[in-house]
């Protein structure tokens, strides 16, 4: 059982979209208060009843309606005689199975299909007394005392999620939260290894052991102090246990880890087995897995791990929300919906080759450019420090002041990363080497893409000056040498001073990075070739 289609109308930062699912993962990618953490919440919501692991209908607030929508209503109330109807939360999850049970045209799509509908919405038994206050003028906000929440089938049968076809769990490893998986932990292998009747003798002996509490002469010594001098509304009191059910012995029970309660154990290690132990549940436990930043605390061996499990599930759906490369890499970058702008973009028409390059060499910083917002991408870190120096000496302030990312990326990727640009139609600035063939190693390399107005290619029109190393020393030289003021730049203690223009380039061309830093360090300011000044001015 997946879902195979979300719709949420008007709930936090989404007010309106519909999201097709991919049916093992998928992953969600965007900046801060995107509504990343939104679409795990509605997705909670209408598989499990709950928000945070709480009933979703105990905590109902002005503050889940969209912002747009509930300044709207805000706005109509001035107005009495066109005031608009309390706005209406919606989320409904479209599932993929043919069951009667559940199927049926009670969507907003009025498709005839399988699936669960959440409203959060105005309850008209009210609508007399919304009326009057109305009339009054005291109704200033969405009105969530006259809410109810409903759950139904698509059938218009309600929901009871016990005996759901959804059986979802959230894991949030920005919170230590992990009292559902570890119960589930606990009461599966009770069950599993243990006779109904072994069941029952541990009941029993749990409640005999808290007998023995209540029984104990301190607890009644306690109690007696208390009913002395203590009164309470003219009442005596005492203090006791709490009353329980008859399977509460199981909640008091804790996962020992290798000697360690669980609840003691690292934060890491804590997130990675309750991402473990959620994965692992059988089938008819969980069959939707819903993840906040899995990365949050997991080393880089830890991470793999969960990658892997994440990898061999079967039978299960996932939604991961994430900032990490390596997660979205090895998980492949196609199951990736980047939110932006309030739009959710699906990057499943990424070509398949460029999924499998990223799949098997997670470590680039894919997110970085699916995120940004203007990129300028460069061969090695010597091309980074010119282009930042040189935006520098040209605007007084870094590339990142004004929002460009440049990011290095090794020229066999350049690519991929085109693929991505073309996909989202963002902007991308490439500033390449010629390599002393322009039309082999850059017209024909790059033919697929030259003609993409989002992508700007940057190079040296000199074959000659075939790397960036020539191509600077070149502008900074005079009469065919170096000038004083380069040479002082990219010296060390004056290291250069008394060098030739051969020699100054051997030196830029062993020590490639070194030089950069030096003249990125440097009070001179250096000439630059005119591809990197064309390379700045692509976003000013």
């Amino acid at each position: 059982m997946a879902i195979k289609k979300l719709l949420i109308r008007n709930y936090k930062s989404i007010e309106d979209t519909i999201i097709e699912m991919r049916p093992d993962v998928n992953i969600f990618v965007g900046e801060n208060d995107s509504g990343k953490s939104t679409i795990l919440e509605a997705i909670s919501i209408v598989a499990t009843g709950n928000l945070n692991g709480r009933s979703f209908e105990k905590q109902i607030k002005a503050n889940l309606f969209n912002q747009n929508v509930r300044e709207k209503y805000i706005a109509s109330l001035k107005n009495i005689k066109s005031v608009m109807a309390p706005p209406t939360i919606i989320i409904e999850a479209y599932l993929d199975i043919e069951d009667q049970s559940f199927s049926g045209t009670n969507n907003e799509l009025r498709e005839d299909c399988a699936g669960i509908r959440m409203e959060l919405a105005f309850n008209q038994t009210y609508a007399g007394i919304y009326k009057q206050m109305l009339k009054d003028g005291e109704i200033y906000d969405i009105p969530i005392e006259f809410y109810t929440v409903n759950y139904h089938y698509f059938k218009g049968t309600p929901v009871v999620y016990r005996f759901a076809p959804v059986k979802g769990v959230f894991i949030d490893t920005t919170r230590k939260d992990y009292s559902y998986v570890m119960d589930k932990f606990v009461t599966s292998n009770i069950a599993t290894y243990l006779t109904a009747r072994e069941q029952t003798d541990l009941s029993t002996a749990y409640r005999k052991s808290r007998h023995a509490f209540q029984e104990n002469e301190v607890v009644k010594q306690l109690n007696h102090s208390i009913s002395k001098n203590v009164k309470v509304n003219e009442k005596s009191v005492a203090i006791d246990l709490r009353e329980d059910n008859v399977d509460e012995w199981k909640h008091q029970m804790s996962v020992i880890v290798e000697s360690i309660p669980f609840e003691n154990i690292g934060f890491g290690t804590q997130n990675s087995i309750k991402i473990e132990l959620a994965i692992k549940n059988s089938k008819d436990q969980v069959n939707l897995i819903m993840m906040e930043e899995p990365e949050n605390n997991l080393s880089y061996t830890n991470m793999t791990k969960l990658i892997d499990h994440v990898i061999e599930s079967e039978g299960k759906q996932v939604f991961i929300s994430t900032h990490s490369s390596y997660i979205a890499n090895k998980l492949n970058l196609g199951n990736i919906f980047l939110l932006h702008n309030g739009k959710i973009e699906s990057m499943s028409k990424l070509p398949d080759d460029t999924k499998r390059y990223f799949k098997k060499l997670p470590g680039y910083d894919t997110l970085r450019a699916v995120l940004a917002e203007k990129i300028i991408l460069v061969e090695g870190p010597t091309d980074e420090l010119i282009i930042q120096r040189a935006y520098l000496d040209e605007y007084g302030r870094l590339p990142m002041d004004d929002g460009i990312d440049v990011i290095v990326v090794d020229s066999l990727a350049f690519k991929r990363y085109c693929d991505i640009a073309v996909l989202l139609k963002k902007k991308m600035v490439i500033v390449t080497d010629n390599d002393g063939n322009i039309q082999k190693n850059i017209n024909d390399k790059y033919s697929d893409y030259i003609g993409e107005s989002n992508l700007i290619f940057v190079h040296e029109k000199n074959e000659d000056l075939n790397t960036i190393e020539p191509s600077v020393l070149e502008v900074n030289c005079e009469n065919g040498k170096p000038t004083e003021l380069f040479k002082e730049a990219v010296s060390k203690k004056n290291s250069m001073k008394n060098k030739s223009k051969q020699e100054v380039l051997d030196f830029m061309t062993n020590n490639k990075a070194e030089w950069a830093l030096r003249v990125f360090d440097s009070e001179n300011k250096i000439n630059y070739p005119e591809y990197i000044k064309d390379a700045i001015k692509q976003y000013n």
